[in-house]
């Protein structure tokens, strides 16, 4: 075969490539999606009756702060890392890896302050609803964002699975805190904060499960 025929059967046999919406713009979507999300569990689940006291908390707030930081670094790292060569620095993967632990370190402190001072620390008990209420409030954006980040070709699809997962989860401890009434730091620590590294290590690995474009393609040549 000809090199000229070759380059004519191969470019046949290309499909049309959608060009990407900017990051911006994606990200602005997913943050709708996200905030939506929230406001509707936290309407059917009801928030706790003293949301309007507990905003004025510096800890509550700061938390929060926390949180909403680890959720827009990791959908915007998500974003990112799911288009080659737009990466500049590992930060973009890292930062929300930092805010993710800061918001862990923040409710330990919280525990020993407590327990330094005297105040009520909380007891070891299981608190399942917790769980549920943070993964009620980040399965939709949590959909979104994978959707928004397998549209693109991510080669890293380990980080970009993490980084989306842990957005979501952020975003879901975000209305668990909302709803759910228990303030005591050894609540708030193992079922609000502690499973975001839980959820974003699931999500390493549902990350090289769903967003391994590359596998695809080498199926399709093999079909």
């Amino acid at each position: 075969m000809r090199t000229e025929d070759l380059i004519r059967e191969l470019a046949s046999e290309v499909q049309p490539v959608r060009r990407l919406p900017p990051l911006i713009v994606r990200l602005l979507g997913w943050t709708v999606v996200a905030a939506v999300s929230l406001s509707i569990a936290v309407i059917l689940m009801g928030e706790r009756r003293d949301l309007g006291e507990t905003l004025r908390h510096a800890n509550f707030e700061f938390e929060g702060a926390l949180l909403i930081l680890t959720a827009m670094s990791a959908a915007i790292g998500a974003l990112v890392v799911s288009i080659p060569g737009r990466e500049r620095s590992a930060m973009v993967r890292w930062l929300p890896v930092i805010a993710g632990a800061s918001a862990i370190l923040w409710v330990v402190g919280e525990l020993v302050v407590a327990s330094m001072t005297g105040a009520p620390t909380g007891r070891l008990t299981f608190a399942w609803p917790c769980v549920t209420k943070t993964t009620s409030v980040a399965i939709v954006p949590g959909i979104a964002l994978f959707l928004l980040v397998r549209q693109a070709a991510p080669l890293r699809a380990a980080w970009a699975g993490l980084l989306s997962v842990l957005a979501t989860a952020s975003v879901g401890v975000l209305g668990a805190n909302v709803i759910c009434p228990i303030e005591r730091p050894v609540h708030l620590l193992l079922w609000h904060v502690a499973p975001l590294m839980l959820f974003a290590a699931l999500g390493a690995g549902l990350g090289t499960w769903l967003l391994r474009w590359d596998r695809d393609v080498r199926r399709d040549e093999r079909a």
